[in-house]
């Protein structure tokens, strides 16, 4: 679970730095992207992601169990006022992101795979 965690801030902190190399270097080169817009697959979409979106995401809780972590965010976007609370799911396969959705609520998010409330890092 420490490991997932810690795979998980690198992610965060390359995707926040816009540092398309170092992201791509720590996601899976078929990795899943799950949205509100549906589901992609692959570094070219990835990379497209960070260079549009202007996210800044601040990690705020974590639930973590296995290979699956879900991050409770303050995200904010370049040229918008205010923050949102935000759920990122990832799931890692050999030692890289594999599958990442983003959620509105924490049910949805907890809907994508094995975690629940029990699995609060704290």
């Amino acid at each position: 679970m420490e490991n997932t965690i810690n795979i998980a801030n690198q992610w965060i902190e390359k995707v926040n730095d816009k540092n398309i190399k170092a992201v791509l270097e720590v996601s899976d080169p078929h990795i899943e992207l799950v949205g509100p817009r549906g589901v992609a697959e692959g570094h070219d979409i990835l990379q497209k992601w960070i260079e549009q979106s202007g996210i800044h995401m601040e990690t705020q809780d974590y639930y973590a169990k296995g290979d699956e972590v879900i991050c409770v965010q303050k995200a904010t976007w370049e040229h918008q006022s205010g923050h949102v609370t935000i759920y990122t799911y990832m799931q890692m396969r050999n030692g890289k992101v594999h599958r990442l959705g983003r959620y509105d609520t924490l049910d949805d998010a907890f809907g994508e795979c094995h975690l629940s409330e029990e699995d609060l890092v704290e």
